[in-house]
This record gives C-alpha cells, structure tokens and sequence, in this order.
C-alpha cells in the first residue's frame, strides 16, 4: 500500500513538474517574443530616425549649393556662378545611406521671393538587399535682391490728418546722396531720391512746405537722381521725393522674409525698454531682429550702435534718441510710431535706410536718415541666404507632387 501511495505521488510530483516546466517555457517563449518584437520595433525606429536624417542632410546640401555658388566643385553651378537650368539632381552619401535631392524651380507662391522646390529622399539598404525611403519637400526662398527706393521710404502717410507723420525742428535731415559706412557723405556723386512713398508724393511735400503745424521743411530733404546719360545730379525739396508704385508689394514681401529670420527681442524685455547692444550685430555680424511692439515699447539711445536689420510691427513705439546709430535697415511692418530724436549735439542716425509699411515716422531734433548703398549691400551680401521658408503640407501648402501637378510639370 505503501508502494503504491509512493507511486501516485510520483506521478504527481512528475505532473507538476511537467506542468511547471510547460509554463516556464510559455513564458520564455513570451518573453522571447517580446524582446524580439522590441528588438524589431527599435530596429525600424532607428531605421526611420536614420531616413529623416538623410532627407534632412539633402535639404541642407540644397542649401549649401544654393548659398555657395562660388565653390568651384559646385555641380549646380557654371563656370561663371550661375544656376544651371531645372530640375537639378545630386546625391550623397552618409553613414550606411544616401540622399538623393531635386530642385525644382517654383516662384509661383509665397510672395515674390526667389524660390525652389526641394524634394529630398533619404535611403538606406537592409541586410537582405531591399531598400527603404522616406522623403520630404520643402520651399527653399530667399529676397531676389533689396531694392531700396529711396533712404526714407513711406507706404502711406497722408490720412488720417491727426497721424501725419511728423517733420519737426530744422535740425533733421532726410538725405538720399550715397553715404559711406562710417555715415559720411561720399566723394562722388550717387545716391538715391531721399524719400519715396506709394501715391502722390506731393502729399508729403505738402506736409512739409503748407501743413498749419509745420514749418518749412523741404529744404532738409536730398537726394541723387540720374539723368538719361547716368549722370548723378543733386536734388532736394520736392525734386527728392518720388512716386514708387511697387512700394506695397516690395515692403511686404521685406517684411515677412526679415521676420522668418528673426532674433525676436519681444519678450525679452517689458515695458520702454532698450534692445540691448549684445543682440544688435557688430560690422563683421550683421544680425535680424524683430520686436512686437504691442508687447513693449523699444529704443535704442545714448552711444548704442546697431548692425543689420531690425523689423517692428504692433502698436508701440520705437525710438532712437541720443547719439544712437542704425547701420542697414530699418522696417516699420505695421501700425508702429518711429520716433528719431536726437538733441544738441548728440544726433540719432539711420545709416542704410528706412522704409515704413504701415506706421508713422516722426523726425524731431537732430536726427538724420542716411542712405548708404554700403550698408545695404552688406545687408544684402550676408543676410539674403536661402533658407527653409516652408515644409509642404504645413500652414495649409499642398504637398510637393500637388505642388508640380499645379505647375504643369517638373520644371517650370
């Protein structure tokens, strides 16, 4: 009997046995099975962390090749620097993958800014021959060249009459001849007209020569024109304020390409306050700033020199008071109050240009606008790159192959 109990709880203990070994190996099996599908899920994962890293290492070869046409091993390029015709291919190649890219010529959106379509295609090869991909598209733009129209250029500036811009004192000048970049007058003739405006330039000179709250102004306004040989000749008064019917179109297109770019200063600093003199460039460093004047009123005084261009929009004031000087150019994009004042001896300066979009300028004191063809061009030399001005399926723009359908084909 006893044999017999023995036996039954053996066969017990081997059922258990059984049974315990059975679930250790459905757990293994179970375990194994997550690590495997935990190894395959970082395995794709990493291999589309490496695919956006190539398509995004072709958008910034595009940007390379667009930026640096100088480079002798440009393929983009001819032997004079010039973009050869589109579409335009290159390939390259990174870690264990490749990026293919095409530029497509597009300047049909966003604009008038110079601008290409970019399809870019990150690539890499599996250990069993097959290729994976993944693509973006991007528009690449930049300004196709600032043109500034005169040294002090207004959009609109003629109602309502209680946000005329003001032109006070006889100290001001508003002055279109070529200045240099230390602001002094250059040797030879050139320049610009000294103001421009959209519509009827008379209406500023009137506010300068008959408005009942002015003075005699039109005497502090110069400039440069040409006459049918190229010859410079000076002018001033009303001969120094032009008509510039594409004054809108250029002024927005400045401002919303300045403004992608932008060191924003808005939030930085509340209340009346100065855009400190670290974020303002230097000669060798031409900066973009922006400020949102409905968050803070902004200036720039005493001995302060800034360098670049600096964009100001919201309902504010912007002032430049004391010995404070602007190298390049000035953009009032909306609804702002430009104050320059200056005082005795200490002057507030804009040394490049001033152009307002929407706003109002007011000239007291010892304050002058300069144009400076130097400044401007070094605007233009350094600041003018190509850039990334919008992912396509963002911000409501189509995808790249509706982009080309819409186009009527690859190149345009």
């Amino acid at each position: 009997m006893l044999s017999s109990k023995l036996r039954n709880e053996s066969g017990m203990a081997m059922i258990v046995a059984m049974m315990v070994t059975l679930i250790g190996t459905l757990l293994a099996s179970s375990y194994m099975g997550a690590v495997i599908h935990e190894s395959r899920t970082a395995s794709a994962q990493k291999q589309r962390t490496q695919l956006l890293f190539l398509a995004e290492a072709g958008i910034e070869q595009a940007l390379y090749l667009l930026n640096n046409r100088d480079d002798p091993e440009n393929p983009w390029v001819d032997e004079y620097g010039e973009l050869l015709g589109t579409p335009l291919y290159y390939t390259g190649y990174l870690a264990d993958g490749r990026y293919e890219i095409t530029l497509y010529d597009h300047n049909q959106i966003i604009l008038p800014l110079d601008q290409y379509l970019v399809e870019s295609t990150g690539i890499i090869t599996k250990p069993n021959g097959e290729e994976m991909s993944y693509t973006l598209w991007c528009i690449i733009g930049s300004l196709d060249g600032l043109l500034v129209p005169a040294a002090l250029s207004i959009l609109d500036d003629t109602d309502p009459e209680d946000e005329i811009s003001k032109f006070q004192s006889n100290a001001w000048t508003v002055d279109g001849r070529d200045h240099g970049f230390d602001g002094d007058l250059l040797a030879e003739l050139a320049g610009l007209p000294g103001i421009a405006v959209a519509n009827d330039g008379d209406d500023v000179g009137h506010q300068l020569d008959k408005h009942p709250e002015l003075p005699h102004r039109l005497d502090q306004v110069k400039g440069a024109l040409q006459d049918e040989d190229g010859n410079y000749y000076e002018v001033d008064s009303l001969a120094a304020i032009i008509e510039d019917p594409d004054l809108p179109k250029n002024l927005d297109a400045y401002a919303n390409y300045f403004r992608k770019i932008a060191i924003d200063v808005s939030d930085e600093f509340g209340g009346y306050s100065d855009i400190p003199e670290y974020l303002m460039g230097s000669p060798d460093d031409y900066q973009v700033l922006y400020a949102d004047l409905s968050q803070g009123d902004k200036k720039i005084a005493g001995n302060a020199t800034g360098y670049g261009v600096l964009v100001l929009e919201g309902y504010g004031e912007f002032e430049m008071a004391g010995n404070s000087t602007w190298n390049g150019i000035i953009i009032c994009a909306g609804d702002s109050y430009i104050s320059l004042k200056g005082g005795g001896n200490t002057p507030a300066h804009i040394n490049g240009a001033l152009l307002i979009a929407n706003g109002i300028v007011e000239m007291n004191g010892n304050a002058d606008v300069k144009y400076s063809s130097a400044t401007v061009n070094e605007v233009n030399n350094t600041l003018l790159l190509y850039q990334v001005y919008a992912w396509c399926g963002d911000w409501g723009i189509p995808l790249g192959e509706e982009i080309l359908a819409a186009a009527g084909g690859e190149d345009n």
